[in-house]
């Protein structure tokens, strides 16, 4: 993210070097809080705007990627929330309903709900207080994703449906965040054909993709506008201690950006 930061931010520079003004003014959304919705600058997104660029990185390369919808926590997220009955582990053990017991059961059945259609998985989880004390309560948060509308709508109610009381332990799931899945239109591949026909000026080639995930395009693309996600610099690994760009991409980028805010009109 933060390469797509730089490289927006020195194309900007070099058009300006150059004194070149191009056929649309230039606004440029810097987002702090993406990773959990957006709830700062949210509104900034419904402005008027003739396209959108997002400076994430690309998906081996891709570019015009509409990302899927992420139902709960991010794009979609659910929170987790299961409540037992304590006691003491030692003494009287069968006495207690183990909230982690009931979260793990839990878990399995997200993890088994995956499909082709939209996936599921459990990334967080808390629970208990004392090793020697049956947990009274567990939480976690869960993210689904679906490319299509209808399809996350269907995720969405069965993960509500595991809401429910059984053996003394009740298990709640709620929505949290939501982002608007984001299809193809005909605006973006227009789109995305300019900054195809931009990268093929320069000898690259620059292949479209469905890429799980979310992102401020997932407002813009679903208001209309058309947009253009992972133009930023390539690398892998996303979301881990080993995330890393590739050096050798920051100028072709920066270029791809620059020749893309020179053209468009």
């Amino acid at each position: 993210m933060k390469g797509g930061n730089y490289l927006t931010l020195e194309a900007i520079r070099q058009l300006a070097r150059a004194s070149f003004t191009t056929p649309l003014p230039i606004t440029v959304l810097f987002t702090p809080d993406e990773e959990v919705g957006t709830p700062s600058t949210r509104g900034h997104h419904r402005g008027r705007s003739r396209a959108q660029q997002i400076r994430a990185g690309p998906r081996t390369g891709a570019a015009g990627q509409w990302r899927r919808h992420r139902p709960f926590t991010r794009s979609p997220r659910f929170n987790l929330e299961a409540t037992g009955k304590p006691s003491h582990a030692g003494i009287t053990l069968s006495s207690g309903r183990s909230a982690i017991r009931e979260m793990a059961r839990q878990i399995i059945a997200i993890d088994g709900m995956t499909s082709e259609d939209c996936t599921f998985s459990v990334g967080i989880v808390h629970g208990g207080q004392w090793v020697n004390c049956v947990a009274t309560t567990c939480t976690g948060e869960a993210l689904s994703m679906a490319k299509r509308q209808a399809d996350l709508d269907r995720g969405v109610e069965r993960m509500l449906a595991l809401s429910g009381t059984a053996n003394d332990v009740t298990f709640k799931v709620t929505r949290g965040v939501t982002r608007p899945v984001w299809e193809p239109d005909p605006g973006t591949m227009a789109l995305y054909e300019k900054a195809r026909g931009v990268a093929k000026q320069m000898g690259i080639e620059l292949p479209h993709a469905s890429a799980g995930g979310g992102s401020d395009g997932n407002f813009t693309g679903a208001m209309g506008i058309p947009t253009l996600d992972g133009l930023g610099v390539r690398g892998a690994d996303a979301h881990t201690l080993n995330e890393h760009i590739e050096v050798d991409s920051l100028a072709e980028r920066g270029r791809l950006m620059a020749g893309l805010l020179a053209t468009l009109e």
